[in-house]
Formats: C-alpha cells, structure tokens, sequence
C-alpha cells in the first residue's frame, strides 16, 4: 500500500479506537499473529485474505507440508499455494506494519492533534450514460457521498444465518440474489430488498453459485471426488451433478455464458475450464504462473456482452480478460494501491454497458473500469470504516443496485447493496 493511504487507514482507526483499553484491544485482536499470537512479526498476507509473520507461517508448512507446494490456511484451512520464491514470495501486509508502526509510535496515547483531519466517508460515485460516436458507454460525472441503501445477513449456522459468503449473483429474471455460503454449505435467496425468499443446504462442498437461463442453480462443489458442479432447484432439489473429468482441481468461481456454457476456475490446476450447453467437458486454457497465458488462484470469474471471459487472477494482483477461445486480450491492474492498482482482487462482475466491476479485497474498496480496462472510479472505498478489517469479496450489479459481500477475517459481516448508477 501506498504510504499516504495507509496512514489514513491506520488514522482513522485510531481515530473511532483513540483510547488506551481500545488501542491495547487493536495490538491484541488485529496487530497479533494467529499463530504465536504475538506481535506481528514481517507480517505476510495470503490469498485468503489472513496475515501471518513470515517465520511463523514459515515453520508451520515446514513442519506439515513441506513438499506439497500447498497447504490449508491455519484460520479457514482454506488450501494456499506457495509462491514459486517460496514464502518471501507472499505479499508484506504493509497496512498491519504501518498500523502497527502507529500504535506503538503513541504509547498507547493517541493525541487530538494527530487525530485531526478528514479521514474520507464511504463514497459512491454517481455517473450517468452519455451516447458518444458509434457507442454508448458510462463516464463519470461527479462525486457523492456513499448511499446505502440496505444491508441483510447475521453471522449465525440456524434459517438465515451466514458465515462466510463464497459466491454471489443476481438473477436478471426475478432481480433476486442468490447467495453461497461455503462454511455451512447452503444456498441462500433475498430480494433485491434484502427480504429473504428461501434457502437449502448441500451435502457437499459448495464454493460459488451462478443461475441458468431456465433459473436453476448451478454451484461448484470442491472435494465431492465425483464431480465438480452441481445443479439445484431452488427448492433444493437436486437435478444433476456434472464434471466428474475434473473431479480433483478444486474448482471455485462458476458462471453462465449467453449460448448457456458453464465456465468454471480451478485453484488447483491454475486455469479456466469451459463446458457444452448439455455439461460436458469442451476445453481449458491456462496454467500456473504469471505470464500472460497463466494464472495464480483464479477465483472468480464473470463474461461480458461479448461473451469475453473476465477472470481474478488473485495471486498475481490483477484482472485478465480473455476471448471465449481462451486468447487473452488484455489484462488489468498489479499489485498497488493506487487507483488501477489491486491487492488479492475478488469477485468480478460487469453491467449493462461491460464496466467491470472488482472486489478490490485488501484494498478495503471496489473498483471500476472501462471495457478496455482504463480505471473509472471507486465506486465504493474505505470498507474498513464498516468495522476492523472488513474486506468486499463478493459483487454483483443490476441496474442501478451494486451488490457487496464484506467479511471481516472468515467471518461474514453483511451483504450490502448500494445505489450506484443514475441514468
């Protein structure tokens, strides 16, 4: 993170915390690694969001998984890739060390003076569409406070409980959400309200959720050791189960394109994997690594009216957007916090006019960028002001209304939804 915006992030925490029982209860809950639960020592972020110190996370794969080039996260037991410089190839939390650089610098006494400031609210940028020659296209016009509208969901495991929401999407149909939790293995409705309509729980693994065009649910299922997608009624009936050719690359984000191919991203195997309007396998492109042609973590992945493919390369800080033949057109982003730049992008979504919308996830933010990937705005920022450490990892969008899952460490906080677009 850039210096500037990290002092402001560490400011304004300090600033709703600015006690000394509240800042001992910053250094123990948010500055403290899980491992040896002391101060964070070279804090080192992973691709599931958690922070650990670079010799403790060191020794615990040393000692467990030392010639498996993965292992599971401590916190979410989550499955992580080591990167190929090995640990020191892992991202510095720059934000843990500058907050933790803060706390101690006071003394555990914060001053009014170095409290003093703007310290930035939650922000919505309002834009409106404008015909230009040969294309319509949204552009930004001006600047406005954020505009929540609702916000739904209580941490819980009973009738609408949630804990950690892996997958998100709207149906263009009836303008629900349709919600996949991958702690407790169920599939949750709302409205666009926030009302909730229903839900029913799987008896497998369940990563991200997507709906077909005759309004069933399709979910990407991990460990199933049969198949790697499963198609659901919405009264929970199971229909089928689909994918047993890749049973074993632990798939994770799933989508639908207009000719009704399922397109799913595998962490296992570092690539993106197509299938036929009747399931079958059809093809995959990609493999580990950071060339253009490969990927780190792939986990989500959207299309857009032209039926191009929009990937988060999650490991490799960046968004790829490739033809539905697997050649890549362009890609957006590298690790930064500048606008442009991302840090473990999350879930991606596009609206009516292919803006691309990402879950910039340790950059507390959602960003926005043209078609050709040229960055318009943030059309949400400072999620850390909804709580410590509260991170978007899950959009969608629909119409006006933007959809955004936060959670905070592996917990879900709330799923909010924004008026984000005046036409």
């Amino acid at each position: 993170l850039c210096k500037c915006d990290t002092k402001r992030k560490v400011l304004y925490y300090l600033n709703v915390m600015a006690s000394n029982t509240l800042v001992g209860e910053i250094q123990e809950s948010f500055l403290s690694c899980p491992i040896c639960l002391q101060t964070f020592t070279k804090p080192k972020a992973l691709s599931c969001l958690h922070s650990f110190c670079e010799d403790c996370i060191r020794d615990y794969i040393v000692s467990r998984y030392e010639n498996l080039g993965h292992f599971p996260c401590p916190v979410c037991r989550q499955i992580i890739y080591v990167p190929q410089n090995g640990i020191s190839g892992f991202p510095d939390n720059y934000f843990i060390k500058s907050l933790q650089n803060t706390v101690e610098s006071s003394g555990g006494e914060i001053s009014a003076k170095e409290l003093s400031g703007s310290y930035g609210r939650n922000s919505i940028t309002e834009l409106t569409s404008v015909l230009q020659p040969g294309k319509e296209r949204v552009v930004f016009t001006n600047h406005k406070d954020a505009r929540l509208l609702i916000q739904f969901g209580h941490f819980g495991v009973g009738q609408q409980g949630l804990v950690h929401v892996s997958g998100l999407t709207i149906s263009k149909v009836t303008d629900d959400i349709v919600i996949a939790d991958c702690s407790l293995n169920k599939v949750l409705v709302y409205s666009l309200r926030g009302e909730f309509r229903c839900e029913f729980v799987c008896d497998c693994s369940i990563r991200d959720v997507t709906l077909t065009r005759a309004g069933t649910v399709l979910v990407s299922i991990s460990r199933a050791g049969s198949n790697n997608i499963r198609e659901y009624g919405l009264d929970g009936r199971l229909i089928g189960s689909f994918g047993s050719f890749y049973k074993y690359d632990n798939p994770f984000g799933i989508t639908v394109t207009r000719q009704n191919k399922i397109i799913v991203t595998s962490l296992q195997q570092n690539n993106v994997q197509f299938f036929t309007e009747r399931k079958q396998p059809s093809f995959k492109f990609g493999s580990r690594g950071s060339g253009l042609n490969h990927f780190l973590l792939p986990y989500y992945v959207c299309t857009n009216s032209k039926n191009n493919v929009i990937v988060s390369d999650s490991g490799n800080h960046r968004v790829k957007i490739h033809k539905n033949d697997g050649t890549i057109l362009l890609t957006i982003g590298n690790q930064g916090s500048e606008n442009g730049e991302l840090f473990y992008p999350m879930g991606v979504c596009v609206d009516e006019h292919d803006n691309i919308y990402v879950a910039d996830a340790n950059n507390f933010r959602v960003q926005m960028f043209s078609p050709e990937g040229d960055f318009i705005t943030c059309p949400v920022s400072n999620t850390y002001e909804f709580g410590m450490d509260v991170k978007p990892t899950n959009i969608g969008i629909h119409h006006e209304k933007l959809v955004v899952a936060m959670r905070v460490l592996n917990y879900l906080t709330k799923v909010r939804t924004f008026y984000s677009i005046d036409f």
